[in-house]
């Protein structure tokens, strides 16, 4: 089956590690409001730069729009006049469902959305991810055709896929936000913590880095609830005690007694009893 031409808008770290990624389906066109950063991606894999999305668009049957969440809807605005009939317009967003192109719908376009779960610190980095993991993405389609060349760009990443039900876009990245990106927030206080003890970042750092690497070890190997370990898990109340008189009345303090609560549910399915655990957690006496 021949693939679908592919265009891309927008040259960002998301846009351009797809590309490059995607050398079995033949990227044709690029734009970019940086024509330079356009130029460069298009000379590397062979593609024409164009200054509109819109000439992206009449130009290929899949277009990939990677852009900045709020950029979208004055793309789709730009795409108005475009006849779109047999063509697909999709985007990367994590948080926005495929209804943000809904309408390009009346114009005769398949619209979708792909979205890789990944950090996209660097395109380098997320190359290395790509190429040496299974990763996976998240996929929306408006259209059994779309679906179908969706697919081939889960299978061409060697990726695995999760298709998401109508409506649940913002949940499924609230989950992904947690994961990822509060976990840098809270590696960012535990290092602040550490070294207000005096300890310097360089030491905080590779403490809590192979802390870490330890845990996620656990659980790629173990899974949830067996890769929890700590004072909780092992009913340790006077080491509780200890953390929240050492936090105090502070938001640390709460955020302690929050994330103390949310265990909960592991911590009953490890078989521990967490009636005393939660008098400690909410502060009264036993």
């Amino acid at each position: 089956m021949t693939a679908p031409t592919l265009g891309l808008i927008g040259v960002g770290k998301v846009g351009t590690t797809l590309a490059i990624c995607l050398a079995d389906f033949p990227l044709t066109h690029v734009y970019n409001r940086t024509p330079n950063t356009a130029e460069k991606l298009a000379r590397e894999l062979g593609a024409i730069r164009v200054s509109s999305a819109l000439e992206v668009v009449e130009h290929c049957d899949l277009t990939l729009m990677a852009v900045a969440d709020d950029a979208i809807g004055e793309i789709v605005q730009s795409l108005r006049e475009a006849q779109l009939t047999g063509k697909a317009v999709i985007h990367t967003s994590g948080a926005h469902s495929l209804g943000v192109l809904a309408p390009l719908m009346t114009q005769g376009a398949m619209i979708g959305s792909l979205h890789p779960v990944l950090p996209f610190a660097s395109v380098e980095n997320a190359l290395k991810l790509i190429r040496s993991t299974q990763i996976t993405m998240a996929l929306e389609a408006s259209d059994r055709q779309l679906q179908i060349w969706l697919d081939r760009i889960v299978s061409a990443l060697n990726a695995r896929a999760i298709a998401l039900p109508s409506g649940s876009k913002a949940l499924y990245h609230a989950a992904l936000v947690m994961a990822s990106n509060y976990t840098v927030t809270l590696y960012a206080v535990a290092e602040n913590l550490l070294m207000e003890l005096g300890a310097s970042r360089e030491v905080a750092d590779q403490a809590l880095n192979t802390l870490m690497t330890a845990t996620v070890d656990n659980l790629k190997t173990k899974g949830v609830p067996q890769a929890l370990t700590g004072p909780l898990v092992r009913s340790d109340v006077e080491t509780i005690r200890a953390h929240l008189a050492a936090l105090g009345s502070t938001d640390l303090g709460q955020l302690y007694r929050d994330l103390a609560r949310l265990t909960y549910p592991l911590l009953l399915a490890r078989g521990v009893s967490i009636d005393t655990l939660d008098l400690i957690i909410r502060n009264e006496k036993i």
